[in-house]
């Protein structure tokens, strides 16, 4: 059989035809040469009738005439036409015996046991052998034109789900090239024996082509194939088998073929071949009771991978003429509605005596239909698992679109999407109390008429998806959050360096006094909404702590009971033997506050009078979480803080929304919007979860998961913000002496910083990215006292600098300067050197006292 898409051997294929078209002339035609004599002959006769009308009468030359053509047209008709084959006197048949012998012949077809048809590009037919000719009677057996060869198409029209294999066949044809179809399963003739066919086309010389039909063998005895239920084993959306009991496996589908990698064409596969001893062992327990026997096993793929799938098997015969069905599941795909429901529609039951435990006990929805279109089919009978699908709807004689949501018009409608779901999977939504979405594939009967349809549950897997989308495009949103952030504290630097500038030229007094002063005031309100956007991008500098939640809950109320209003009820209720936590004090407060807040909008701005509000500890582990339906929580030991209010809660719809930044539902000009948005940055940088529970009309509870620490962890602090807080006292004189490379790629921060440096009398040294900076190290080795560069810039960034001019910075202090938290950035320069963080926006007393502390600290070292 030739290969799709490749060209076939050369056959010499040679007919009579050809043999009489090859066939060289002689170099001299006696029959042409009698031809022209007698015509030479006829015309001097007539030449002389016309000369001397006397001699033979006014009749003679049109006599001689024609007696002379006559006589020429028998000559050749007998000597070179079809009198030649057929003789003077033919005799009863001669001219059907004639006609067949200058039909071309293709004798070597005959020789061949598939089915092969000789035809045109076309399609219309020249030859056949004698098995098409038997299927073609079997195909049209009734039928007038059943006698004679037909074409392909002709025999499969009665199927028609073999229309578009058939016409991709018939396309390769006209187009002169090869190629081979495998078709499905069907039934030809009165007897409707299910068969399959392996049909391929390939071009011969002089424009014709050949059709080769192989029969494939085993379908029926291996199925069991009696009726059209079987036929859509093949096609099913899952695994399906058939083996022997010494384990030879006598038919496998096309869905477990492909996950194994098996060819059409392998044969003498066992079932120690697709998987180990002990599974072989697992499915013929059950071989005895008949019942269907159920196994979780590992089948082996032809590279060597385990795939966990879900086997049920059912035997039938005895000794070695038994049996063995097995239906194969993908575990993604039976557990897709949760274990409990698998392991509840599938329990073992003894096979009803009409009934079909294929069918019956398929751990996902199979239903037989009946009727004329797929909107319209009426349901025959509906197996176990759908029953508890579609909570009882799916009863025999219900129209089987009722179990279906219709959520659309026009295209989308509910009719439309099931015309689509023939022959592949169409996403619906089954209807009920929470409506269930899942995928539907109907398959057709041998008249195009549905006749099974399979229903399975996706509604886990669609959560999981728009769970997976909504964590993407939190992260995506936190990304940009930070981008912004980082160029707006570049700008935000210039601006507050520059106003304190102004400042010192313009005291109080001054006329422009007033007017600095509020835009230094604005300009710690951008700072601050900076840090927000910062929290909710989980970049935030962090300063964590081990300490005990009881006592922080215990100083921090004091300050939320002034910041809720008198109206509010408030109460602090801690747990026992609570864990201790690591976390950022500062942060955490935020979070909470931001809580507290909200709560106290949503009992105050709905109208209501008043309300309570609870702040609750104890210890919780992930599954408390899980059976809230908070499933990304991992497993684990957690504090679980929960601040708890009785307002008017938050409506499902924007429950998914409320993290989001800039999302709010309170008025125009009331709030940011990034309350929600920072409690869920600096959560998830302490490495936990924040979870809402609520409902409209009942309150709103947030619970927050913080990772316990175990017993036998040493609570040592991880300090990676500025270090301005940890110091006790502040130098009052910012003033100073050293020489300082600044290296910062935004031209307005670096050069006001410049002049402020240079005003407290250092020498300053600037340069616009690392790469001129290491040139200037480079040129000036061990010159330097102090570098301060910025982590981000274009090309060579801060810690990259640092460690390529490491040789030539000599004990030169590092500060760096960033919109981002950098955690750790000592282990990044692979060295000793003690380097000390300046996050932005930073005002110029800020960066003075900070130089100061470092060239300080250097003397007193070498002091010492």
């Amino acid at each position: 059989m030739t290969a799709m898409g490749t060209k076939p051997e050369n056959l010499d294929v040679v007919s009579d035809e050809d043999l009489l078209a090859d066939q060289p002339m002689s170099r001299l035609d006696l029959l042409q040469l009698a031809f022209w004599g007698c015509l030479l002959i006829a015309v001097a006769a007539a030449s002389v009738a016309i000369a001397w009308p006397e001699a033979v009468g006014g009749t003679g030359p049109v006599l001689l005439i024609s007696m002379a053509a006559g006589g020429m047209v028998f000559l050749l008709w007998v000597l070179k036409g079809a009198g030649r084959r057929l003789g003077l006197f033919p005799h009863k048949g001669a001219a059907a015996e004639a006609v067949n012998a200058v039909t071309p012949r293709f004798g070597w077809i005959d020789s061949l046991d598939e089915a092969v048809l000789v035809a045109d590009q076309g399609g219309a037919p020249l030859a056949a052998n004698e098995p098409y000719r038997e299927l073609t009677r079997i195909a049209l057996s009734g039928q007038q034109d059943s006698a004679g060869p037909v074409t392909v198409d002709r025999i499969f029209s009665a199927s028609p789900g073999l229309a578009a294999p058939v016409f991709r066949l018939s396309k390769a044809a006209k187009a002169c090239e090869a190629r081979r179809e495998v078709l499905p399963a069907m039934t030809i003739g009165s007897d409707s024996l299910p068969v399959q066919y392996e049909v391929s086309v390939a071009p011969l010389p002089r424009s014709r082509v050949v059709w080769r039909l192989r029969r494939i063998s085993g379908v029926e005895a291996a199925t069991g194939a009696s009726d059209m239920k079987a036929l859509y084993v093949e096609d099913a959306p899952l695994g399906f088998f058939a083996a022997k009991p010494d384990g030879t496996i006598t038919y496998a589908n096309n869905w477990l073929r492909e996950h194994i990698g098996l060819p059409e064409t392998a044969k003498n596969i066992r079932l120690d071949d697709i998987m180990r001893p002990e599974f072989v062992k697992m499915l013929a327990r059950d071989k005895k009771s008949g019942a269907p026997g159920r196994a979780n096993i590992m089948i082996r793929t032809r590279d060597g991978v385990e795939m966990p799938v879900q086997t049920i098997t059912t035997w039938s015969g005895k000794g070695a003429d038994a049996q063995g069905r097995t239906v194969v599941v993908a575990n993604s795909q039976s557990q897709l509605a949760g274990e409990d429901r698998f392991l509840a529609a599938s329990a073992s039951r003894p096979a009803r005596p009409d009934g079909d435990p294929m069918f019956d006990d398929a751990p996902f929805g199979a239903v037989r239909l009946e009727g004329n279109s797929v909107e319209a089919a009426i349901i025959l009978d509906a197996n176990k698992a759908l029953l508890e699908m579609a909570e009882g709807r799916s009863a025999p004689g219900t129209q089987f679109s009722d179990l279906f949501v219709d959520e659309g018009t026009g295209e989308d409608s509910l009719a439309s999407k099931l015309v689509d779901a023939i022959d592949k999977p169409v996403g619906l939504k089954l209807s009920g109390d929470e409506p269930k979405s899942v995928n539907v594939f109907v398959t057709l009967d041998n008249v195009g008429q549905p006749s099974v349809a399979y229903i399975i549950d996706m509604t886990e897997q669609k959560e999981l998806e728009l769970r997976l989308a909504q964590g993407e495009k939190m992260q995506a949103i936190g990304q940009l959050a930070g981008g912004v952030a980082h160029d707006f504290n570049n700008v935000l630097t210039g601006i507050m360096l520059n106003n304190d500038e102004l400042m010192t030229r313009h005291p109080v007094g001054d006329p422009s006094y007033e007017n600095l002063k509020s835009i230094h005031e604005f300009s710690v309100r951008a700072k601050d909404l900076v840090h927000m956007l910062l929290a909710y991008a989980r970049q935030q500098t962090f300063k964590r702590e081990v300490f005990n939640v009881t006592d922080f809950l215990s100083e921090f109320g004091i300050l939320l009971r002034q910041i809720l209003d008198e109206r509010i009820e408030f109460d602090t209720l801690h747990g026992r033997n609570l864990p201790y936590i690591k976390a950022d004090k500062n942060q955490l407060e935020t979070a909470i506050i931001n809580l507290v807040t909200n709560a106290r909008d949503a009992m105050l701005l709905s109208g209501q009078s008043g309300g309570k509000l609870t702040i609750r500890t104890s210890r919780a582990t992930g599954e408390d979480a899980h059976k809230h339906g908070f499933n990304y929580v991992e497993d684990g030991e957690y504090l679980l803080v929960e601040v708890i209010d009785n307002g008017h809660g938050i409506p499902s719809n924007i429950l998914d929304k409320i993290f989001q930044p800039f999302f709010t539902t309170k008025d125009v000009g009331v709030g940011t919007g990034l309350g929600l948005a920072t409690v869920y940055g600096i959560i998830k940088q302490s490495e936990g979860y924040v979870c809402p529970i609520s409902k409209v009309g009942k309150g709103t509870t947030f619970q927050i998961y913080l990772p316990a620490l175990k017993a036998d962890e040493v609570p040592m602090p991880e300090i990676v913000g500025p270090e301005d807080e940890a110091v006790d006292h502040r130098p009052v004189d910012i003033s100073g002496r050293g020489r300082i490379l600044l290296v910062e790629d935004e031209k307005g921060v670096r050069d006001i910083a410049v002049m402020h440096l240079i005003s407290r009398g250092y020498e300053v040294e600037s340069a616009q990215d690392g790469e001129e900076a290491l040139e200037i190290l480079q040129e000036e080795s061990g010159a330097f006292d102090l570098v301060i560069s910025d982590v981000v810039m274009p090309g060579m960034d801060g810690p990259t600098l640092i460690r390529e001019a490491k040789e030539y910075l000599g004990d030169a202090r590092v500060i760096f300067i960033s919109g981002y938290a950098e955690r750790d950035l000592a282990k990044k320069l692979d060295d000793d050197r003690e380097v000390s963080f300046l996050p932005k926006p930073f005002s110029v007393r800020q960066l003075a006292e900070r130089v100061k502390q470092q060239l300080g600290t250097r003397k007193e070292r070498e002091a010492a």
